[in-house]
């Protein structure tokens, strides 16, 4: 089998080692940059206890990799990372290497709770917008590095402001990405988990904002006692303006319980609190007869406008890529991009219709004329 040798380039995703000139000692644990020599100055250490050594990247020729650290790599960029710091560091193969590893531990960290069917699309786009990074950064220059004879600074501006705006292209990317990815992983639980992490985190408030009350009233926090009932009201009173009846309910009990309990009710019986439970069945009557309700659709040039009563959406399906005029006035009317329906979508209230009507389908007609 070959050999993989311990290099600059490879030592981070190195988990243990052998030495070539001593095989029989068999494979060591190797913890790469673990000994600190000074200001950004690093050595590895092989070997545990008593027994372990520090390596120098000079000595790496002598150790090869016999387990390497499990996991997506970025090794396929080892090269463009080194030819990325030519002309901007005194050891760019290191500091290519330090990029791809820091790279590679914050892809790996977005993948840990993924779900696999979301994986290869994310890979891949980390690696587009990663290479397109490097290749930029690549264009750079330091003048320390090329000397200053000849040195072309307006040249070297535009190249850094190009390799920060694709640096800021890969964290733009990486934060949509993640946020579509928990919203579809989100939609993707079933209702009963839904209702009951919801339950958990609306039941953790409530004890904490009782546990405040109950301090205040024994004299032990000088804080306002109203503050927190109403922050509890509010809490609950959100759950039942999205008609989760059964969640409401589990509250107005929960607070029942801890009356019981506390030398003060938390809130008293008169409180609107405790009609919460009917304006969240109410609100449910009024969800369950708008899904009853047929979709209407509307067709207008170069696109068609559903009223999806069921989703409570206004959707606008264009039959082609809409103009960057259009894109950007539907933006300003608040509606968003949907992927995962093909559309653009907002709120469906009367106002949505009306910034249609006045703003979105004039310019339509005009495209059409």
């Amino acid at each position: 089998m070959e050999k993989t040798i311990l290099t600059v380039r490879n030592a981070h995703r190195a988990v243990t080692v052998r030495s070539i000139t001593a095989p029989e000692s068999g494979a060591i644990a190797f913890r790469h940059n673990a000994h600190r020599i000074g200001p950004m100055h690093h050595a590895s250490i092989v070997g545990e206890g008593p027994d372990e050594m520090i390596v120098y990247v000079r000595d790496y020729k002598n150790w090869e990799i016999v387990e390497f650290r499990p996991g997506v790599t970025l090794e396929e960029f080892d090269e463009l990372a080194t030819r990325a710091w030519s002309w901007s560091s005194f050891d760019p193969e290191r500091r290519g290497a330090l990029a791809i590893s820091e790279h590679e531990q914050q892809l790996n960290g977005d993948l840990e709770d993924m779900p696999e069917e979301e994986k290869e699309r994310y890979i891949a786009g980390y690696k587009q917008h990663f290479s397109a990074w490097l290749s930029a950064q690549s264009r750079c220059a330091s003048s320390a590095i090329t000397g200053g004879s000849g040195f072309n600074v307006r040249r070297a501006e535009k190249a850094n402001n190009v390799e920060h705006k694709r640096y800021g292209e890969l964290i733009e990317w990486r934060g949509k990405a993640l946020r579509a990815i928990a919203k579809r992983k989100e939609a993707a639980k079933p209702a009963e988990q839904v209702q009951d992490e919801a339950w958990k985190r609306l039941r953790s408030d409530i004890e904490s904002s009782a546990a405040t009350i109950i301090a205040i009233d024994r004299g032990e926090a000088g804080y306002s006692r109203a503050l927190f009932v109403s922050s509890i009201f509010n809490k609950v009173a959100t759950h039942a303006g999205h008609g989760r009846v059964e969640i409401v309910e589990k509250a107005v009990a929960y607070i029942r319980e801890l009356n019981a309990q506390a030398p003060k009710p938390i809130i008293t019986e008169r409180h609107k609190f405790f009609g919460l439970a009917a304006v969240a069945a109410e609100n449910r009557k009024k969800k369950e007869e708008v899904a009853t309700k047929e979709s209407g659709q509307t067709t207008f040039p170069g696109c068609r406008v559903v009223e999806n009563t069921a989703e409570d959406r206004l959707q606008i399906f264009f039959d082609e890529k809409p103009s960057a005029e259009i894109i950007a006035v539907l933006k300003r009317n608040a509606f968003k991009w949907a992927p995962s329906k093909g559309a653009w979508q907002r709120q469906f209230t009367s106002n949505a219709v009306w910034a249609f009507n006045r703003s979105i389908l004039p310019l339509l007609n005009a495209s059409q004329a």
